[in-house]
């Protein structure tokens, strides 16, 4: 992989052709697999392919795969199963163009993240749920994860990439210090002697994670917002592995991958599970999902019919060849193996993540709650800047606003208001 400050060039010819073809995107051959065995029951997984960004066009699609990871039940991965990609998709402004709507999906899935969860509460729903969700469109693939289930590629050229965050508290220094910050106490199990066992967990509830889906019975600094990392990989292609932590408690990403090597997406899946029950025992649900991404078949070319021969063969004779040189430079130029990296943001506040602009097509939409996308009248909405001390740029009267139950639990989040109060209670709005 070439390094950031090398310089590649492109030859003029290839650029040429790249500007006339901008208008298709050539897209990835994508197949995938999905393997699970069963402790408790609490892994869900969603996969949605071939959905359409523009309704009836066949050519805007992309595809879903998502893994939900449940604790204390079932209840929150299965609503978050059910309802968390209608919910990012609704956070999207119309009427965008591909890169646009590529763009906003950051934005748009830690809004869909944060109204999962609130509704979830709404319902009264104490169970929780670790999140993975992945939406590949052409070459670019974005993933929003709260929790402990991984998201890893392989390029084609073998380099290993984490597009997921590991939010356990045990491993996450950052996390720890904004759980205490917020209010939250952090520490071990205790034995009443003083002896303390077992990983460290967030108090009250004693959770290992600092970010999911539901636990209502836990403190508010718990949060929904994900960790979002958004890459474009080459057209080389390269493979992508979502699995729950009973995976990854037994395996590391190299084994991961190495233990299925050269075998299709259905059998790797089935074998990555298979392994990581052989290591630790089938102590917990362990699901994986395997993606592969490879160039498209491209149809061998038929040759016309051989001409007869006559006039066409005397013209050949004076016709001027092509430039050997410039046909040998397309030929010998290909595209660099190189994972591009587009978005990385895991920021907790929400002032932080749902600060970037819309279009101005889309202008319409900062009146409307940037996170339940509710419509709010003239001096309804609360500014995400309305309690930010820093001054100049942010003004508490620019967008985006919040309804005042979002900006409740905006508060809650950042330890502005105790654990627990104003908690929203079924029927609320």
């Amino acid at each position: 992989m070439s390094s950031k400050g090398e310089h590649q060039t492109v030859p003029l010819s290839v650029l040429l052709k790249r500007e006339l073809a901008s208008e298709k995107v050539e897209r990835p051959e994508i197949s995938h697999g999905q393997a699970s065995q069963i402790k408790k029951g609490e892994d869900l997984i969603f996969i949605k392919t071939e959905c359409q960004r523009v309704a009836g066009d066949g050519v805007s699609t992309y595809s879903v795969f998502a893994l939900f990871d449940g604790h204390n039940g079932s209840a929150a991965a299965m609503y978050s199963k059910e309802n968390l990609l209608n919910n990012v998709l609704a956070a999207v402004p119309s009427d965008l163009s591909r890169d646009e709507w590529v763009a906003a999906l950051p934005r748009a899935l830690v809004a869909g993240f944060v109204k999962t969860d609130k509704d979830l509460q709404e319902r009264a729903q104490t169970s929780g749920t670790t999140v993975t969700f992945m939406i590949i469109e052409g070459w670019v693939i974005t993933v929003a994860s709260v929790g402990d289930s991984r998201c890893i590629l392989e390029s084609a050229e073998g380099e290993i990439y984490y597009l997921s965050a590991d939010h356990r508290l045990e491993c996450n220094v950052e996390e720890r210090e904004r759980i205490t910050a917020s209010g939250g106490e952090v520490g071990r199990l205790n034995t009443g002697g003083g002896t303390e066992f077992g990983p460290l967990r967030c108090w009250p509830g004693g959770l290992c994670l600092s970010r999911s889906i539901g636990d209502m019975d836990v403190g508010e600094f718990i949060v929904p917002v994900p960790y979002v990392k958004q890459v474009k990989l080459s057209t080389a292609g390269g493979r992508l592995i979502i699995s729950s932590d009973g995976v990854w408690d037994a395996l590391s990403a190299e084994a991961a991958l190495d233990c299925c090597r050269g075998m299709p997406a259905d059998a790797s899946a089935s074998q990555i599970v298979k392994e990581a029950v052989q290591v630790k025992g089938l102590r917990d649900d362990t699901t994986c999902i395997v993606i592969d991404m490879q160039p498209p078949e491209k149809p061998t070319p038929t040759l016309p019919p051989p001409k007869k021969p006559g006039k066409g063969v005397f013209m050949s004779m004076f016709r001027k060849k092509p430039s050997e040189s410039s046909s040998q430079t397309e030929k010998e130029y290909c595209e660099p193996d190189m994972v591009e990296e587009l978005f990385e943001e895991g920021s907790a506040m929400l002032s932080e993540r749902l600060d970037s602009k819309y279009p101005l097509c889309n202008m319409f939409k900062l009146f409307m709650c940037a996170v339940c996308q509710v419509e709010l009248k003239p001096r309804e909405g609360i500014s995400i800047h309305a309690d930010v001390l820093n001054s100049g740029k942010l003004r508490p009267w620019d967008g985006p606003f919040l309804c005042s139950t979002c900006q409740d639990k905006k508060e809650a989040m950042e330890g502005k208001r105790p654990s627990g109060d104003g908690r929203y209670s079924s029927g609320s709005d």
